[in-house]
């Protein structure tokens, strides 16, 4: 079962972004919790909560955070905010502020129901009847 995040409009570049998601495609959803926690980038903060939001979403649907990996993370460039920076002898700079969407598929494990044993007993008392 897939399960699908997204985290929009975060303050960021996704040029800054990218290098953070490519370490994180198979990695299940506390190993990914673990690698963010202790990375020294800005885009790990995101990432994060975007992490702990994709496994609270899995919890709602049975599935613990040790049986759900990451199947794709990616992202993709959202709008720009355009600044202007006064120059000298009356001129401009444009400043771009850019933004960034991260698109997270989380893939849920499932696991092997446990087979019922019928007990020897009650099948015999099936046959006789």
């Amino acid at each position: 079962m897939e399960f699908t995040v997204k985290s929009l409009y975060l303050k960021i570049s996704p040029r800054k972004m990218r290098p953070v998601l490519h370490g994180l495609v198979n990695m299940t959803g506390i190993e990914a919790k673990n690698t963010l926690a202790f990375t020294n980038r800005k885009a790990a903060g995101f990432l994060y909560g975007l992490v702990k939001s994709g496994i609270a979403v899995a919890k709602e649907n049975y599935f613990e955070a040790e049986d759900v990996k990451i199947k794709s993370i990616f992202c993709d460039e959202g709008p720009r905010l355009k600044r202007i920076q006064p120059w000298s002898k009356g001129q401009a700079r444009r400043i771009t502020k850019r933004m960034c969407h991260v698109t997270l598929v989380l893939e849920g494990q499932d696991k092997p129901k446990p087979v019922v044993k019928i007990d020897q007993d009650i099948k015999k008392s099936e046959e006789k009847k």
